[in-house]
């Protein structure tokens, strides 16, 4: 019975053409091993305020919802439907640092924890390297974005943008126009 099993599966690849494949396209290399790391970009070197608590030590905190007219008066939130202020995601008793909805301290730097644990089809995606951007190398290192780096935390969606254009279809050739004449016989008769 193995004989028969071999030798239909050589039958059947030589039907299919892999049989007749050039050598050159063969090899006795095993692929290579998947290697490298994903780092995931630092953020607070990018935060010109960072730490927080250089301005925000000798403060009170304030939950209290209202319109900035001192300091960040730029930061409009809208982000959720819930109610919130600054502390629905900044700590209120150590501001350099964030936490999540059970009160798990992180990073800036691991922002994407936050972000994923309200939005976790898209921390899958982002996990998985289809959401966001990563650079690097395929058998090397990649550095990976988290997500404000794309996205104002405060007011994530992005602006409304105008389309491109789509991009030209690649010139097709007519069957007249790909066969080619015969060459004319200049008496050669």
């Amino acid at each position: 019975m193995g004989r028969l099993a071999l030798l239909l599966a050589a039958v059947g690849l030589t039907a299919c053409g892999i049989g007749d494949e050039p050598q050159r396209l063969h090899t006795s290399h095993l692929p290579p091993a998947p290697s490298g790391s994903v780092r995931v970009e630092a953020r607070q070197p990018l935060l010109p305020t960072f730490p927080c608590s250089r301005c925000h030590d000798d403060r009170t905190p304030d939950p209290t919802e209202r319109k900035l007219t001192q300091f960040h008066t730029q930061k409009i939130l809208k982000h959720g439907t819930l109610g919130g202020w600054c502390y629905r995601c900044h700590t209120k008793d150590d501001i350099d640092e964030l936490h999540l909805s059970d009160g798990t301290r992180v990073s800036f730097n691991e922002a994407y924890e936050l972000c994923g644990s309200c939005h976790g089809d898209k921390f899958r995606d982002w996990k998985a390297g289809i959401h966001g951007l990563t650079t690097g190398f395929w058998l090397g290192e990649r550095v990976r974005r988290s997500c404000p780096a794309c996205h104002d935390p405060h007011n994530p969606p992005f602006a409304p943008m105008t389309p491109e254009h789509p991009p030209a279809l690649p010139r097709t050739v007519s069957s007249s126009e790909a066969t080619p004449e015969p060459e004319a016989n200049h008496g050669a008769e």
